[in-house]
C-alpha cells in the first residue's frame, strides 16, 4: 500500500497528473497559522528532524545493538538508515519539484519531493517507537512510543508550517518511511536474537534526550535565520510548473 501512494505521489509531483491544486489548497489552509505564537514550537519540533541530529540517533541506536552483541540487528538497522538518504537524494534529482518558497538551499536541497526531513525522521524515531515498545511495560511503553509518534506528526507539520515543503512531499516521506521500516521489520524477524538486544536501548534514550538541547542551542539561531528569510522571498506559482530556484 506504501509503495502504491509512493507512487501516485511521485506522479503527480513529476507533472503526469494534477497534484498542484490540492497542494495549493492545503498551503492556503496552513498560510493562515504562519507567523503566529506556533513559530518557535514549529522550530524546535523541526530541528529534531535535522539530519545532523537524527544522524546522530541513529548511530547511537545502532551502537546500543552492538553493546548487546545484537549484530545481525545492528547492520540491518545500519542498512537501512544508510540507505535512506541514497534514495531519497535518488528521487528528489529525478523529480526535482521545487519547493514552496524559495529558500536558500543548493544541490538536491533545493528540490522538494520527498520531503528528507520527514523520511529519515519517520524511518528513525519510527523504529526507536518500535524498540521503546518492546522495551518497556506499562506507562512508560506507551507513554514513550506514543511521543516518537507524535514527534513524527509534528516534524511534517512543521515542515509544512515553515514553508519548506508542500503536503504531497510530506505524505511521500511518510509512506517511504513505512515501506522502510517493513523491510527492516522483515530483515530482522528473519534472525530473531535474544531479548538482551533491547537493555542499551534506555541508554539510547538518555544520550539521544541529553543531546538535544545541546543541538538545539548550537542550531536554532541559524536555523531561525533561515526560515525568518523565507518571508523575504516570494512563493512560486504552482508545485509542479515553477522553475527550481537558482
Amino acid at each position: 500500500m506504501a509503495i502504491i501512494v509512493f507512487a501516485i505521489l511521485a506522479a503527480g509531483a513529476a507533472g503526469f497528473w494534477p497534484l498542484a491544486p490540492i497542494d495549493r489548497f492545503i498551503d492556503s489552509l496552513v498560510d493562515g497559522a504562519r507567523g503566529g505564537s506556533l513559530y518557535d514550537l514549529m522550530l524546535v519540533v523541526t530541528a529534531l528532524g535535522d539530519g545532523l541530529f537524527l544522524t546522530l540517533a541513529a548511530v547511537v541506536t545502532v551502537a546500543s545493538f552492538l553493546f548487546t552483541g545484537a549484530r545481525w540487528r545492528a547492520m540491518c538497522y545500519a542498512l537501512c538508515f544508510g540507505s535512506m538518504p541514497v534514495v531519497v537524494h535518488t528521487i528528489k534529482l529525478w523529480v526535482a519539484r521545487p519547493r514552496p518558497t524559495d529558500i536558500p538551499y543548493t544541490g538536491v536541497d533545493m528540490f522538494s519531493f520527498p520531503s528528507s526531513h520527514v523520511a529519515h525522521s519517520a524511518l528513525i524515531y519510527g523504529a526507536i517507537a518500535g524498540l521503546t515498545f518492546v522495551t518497556f511495560r506499562g506507562w512508560m511503553r506507551w507513554g514513550l512510543t506514543g511521543s516518537f509518534l507524535l514527534l513524527i506528526v509534528m516534524i511534517g507539520a512543521s515542515r509544512m508550517y515553515l514553508g519548506a515543503h508542500w503536503f504531497s512531499d510530506v505524505l511521500a516521506g511518510y509512506a517511504l518511511a513505512f515501506l522502510f521500516l517493513v523491510m527492516l521489520a522483515i530483515a530482522v524477524a528473519k534472525h530473531p536474537e535474544p531479548p538482551k538486544f533491547s537493555r542499551g536501548i534506555p541508554i539510547a534514550l538518555f544520550v539521544i534526550a541529553a543531546a538535544f538541547p545541546i543541538y538545539l542551542m548550537v542550531s536554532l539561531p541559524d536555523s531561525d535565520a533561515l526560515y525568518r528569510a523565507i518571508e523575504l522571498h516570494q512563493r512560486p506559482g504552482t508545485p509542479a510548473e515553477s522553475p527550481p530556484s537558482p
